[in-house]
């Protein structure tokens, strides 16, 4: 998968998010249940962006940059059906099965499935 260096902390960045373990924790299995090796975006988005082109048919984007996929992912995080995943984030202090569980809904809406996401954190635990 050809992600943006140190991507966790910069996504988080972008958002205003905290840096916290949790967060990374979540970010990481996030993307791993996402699966896929668009470049440069590891939670498989479909935010239109400069120079950005189709990954997949659903319009999953590769992006030209780190610096692209970064700032497409944070502005599809902020257009608001993700509120929850990102107040949680920026308040770093829920534990991220916490966070998967609350907020289902979004994960859903995302198309990655909470269900997925709560697998690979469960995975990482044994």
């Amino acid at each position: 998968m050809h992600y943006p260096p140190l991507w966790r902390f910069r996504l988080l960045r972008a958002l205003k998010a905290k840096g916290s373990s949790e967060n990374r924790r979540l970010l990481g299995a996030w993307a791993t249940a996402e699966g896929g090796s668009a470049r440069y975006n590891p939670l498989n988005t479909t935010q239109p962006w400069p120079g950005a082109s189709n990954y997949n048919h659903v319009g999953v984007k590769n992006y030209p940059s780190a610096k692209a996929g970064i700032a497409a992912t944070a502005a599809t995080l902020t257009n608001g059906y993700y509120n929850g995943i990102v107040t949680c984030l920026r308040h770093g202090r829920w534990p991220a099965e916490h966070v998967v569980k609350s907020y289902a809904g979004e994960f859903d809406t995302w198309g990655t499935g909470w269900r997925h996401v709560l697998a690979v954190l469960e995975q990482q635990k044994t």
